[in-house]
């Protein structure tokens, strides 16, 4: 009877996780426009249920941004391509990366806040910056490089955070691509080694 009670849990909380993402994403990540009367009638459960499992909207909604960027920073295309050097591959990436944060902008930072204010050993956060270890290192020995692919981690998320006044602070516009494409390169090259891109 335990065994089916926990089942029984385990599907309605999946269940509720998948129709807040499927909330979350109908409203372009704009989590404001989600109430928990919304995300209960959507799931076909009651108020109640969802504070009983997550305690707030806040904590669901922390839970399916983790769940959201999870699957999004695994299919970030980290194989090595035929004659790329590392720094390029990982230019690549982080480029890609600064592209998903710019294009779910609420999602990413609710996901980069969380994993601050929250800290794991295996988080989304680690999870990318092992990403960025991989293509520094060539697929070789990304553990050597776990500190340096931290740096660029730090640096991003931070760029990203501060993106409405970075133009003013540093002189990047964050919002333009070209820009936001030039400072990767340049902060890597300054990380791993090699030319200084101008704009």
């Amino acid at each position: 009877m335990i065994k089916d009670n926990n089942s029984k849990a385990d599907h309605t909380k999946k269940l509720i996780i998948e129709q807040t993402i499927l909330l979350m994403k109908e409203t372009d990540g704009n989590i404001e426009l989600l109430t928990i009367r919304s995300i209960a009638a959507r799931a076909h459960v009651g108020v109640g249920l969802i504070n009983h499992y997550f305690e707030s909207k806040k904590k669901l909604i922390e839970i399916c941004v983790q769940t959201m960027i999870g699957g999004v920073v695994h299919s970030f295309k980290l194989e090595k391509s035929d004659g790329m050097k590392p720094i390029d591959m990982t230019k690549h990436v982080a480029m890609q990366v600064a592209d998903f944060l710019m294009e779910n902008k609420q999602i990413s930072k609710v996901s980069i806040l969380g994993d601050m204010k929250n800290p794991k050993e295996k988080d989304n956060s680690i999870d990318t910056a092992l990403g960025f270890a991989y293509c520094m290192s060539g697929g070789q020995n990304p553990k050597k490089y776990m500190k340096k692919a931290f740096y660029l981690l730090s640096i991003l998320q931070e760029a990203f955070l501060r993106k409405d006044v970075l133009v003013q602070n540093i002189g990047v516009d964050f919002y333009d691509k070209k820009q936001r494409d030039c400072y990767i390169e340049e902060i890597i090259d300054i990380i791993i080694g090699g030319e200084v891109c101008n704009t």
